[in-house]
């Protein structure tokens, strides 16, 4: 569980970062329901967003989407160890985003 909350965290911090100063970010928490067995997390900002060409590649390890717009840097490490935690847990994670309106990451958990 530890290592899930990790993952939450993570994307919470790249929601802030790469949201306007003031600016919202939302987060969901959405159980399991009479027709669906799955658990979902969906953290959504309303920034910068990614780029269409970049979004089947920002899980890959030391991918960075448009380092002149990303802020504070980073290793693109953070994106790909998250994929990889929430796997071990037979989960799936996704993203949606349009550039300059900002982007929503979906974890997807079984139900226990």
């Amino acid at each position: 569980m530890a290592r899930l909350t990790q993952v939450v965290v993570n994307l919470l911090h790249n929601a802030i970062k790469f949201s306007a100063p003031g600016g919202t970010v939302e987060v969901r928490v959405i159980g399991p329901t009479g027709d669906r067995a799955d658990a979902r997390i969906e953290i959504a900002d309303h920034g910068l967003g990614i780029a269409r060409e970049d979004l089947d590649r920002v899980f890959e390890r030391f991918f960075v989407a448009d380092r002149a717009r990303s802020k504070g840097g980073g290793t693109g490490l953070g994106l790909s160890i998250a994929r990889h935690i929430v796997e071990a847990h037979e989960g799936t994670i996704e993203v949606t985003s349009t550039l300059g309106q900002g982007s929503t990451f979906t974890i997807t958990l079984p139900s226990l």
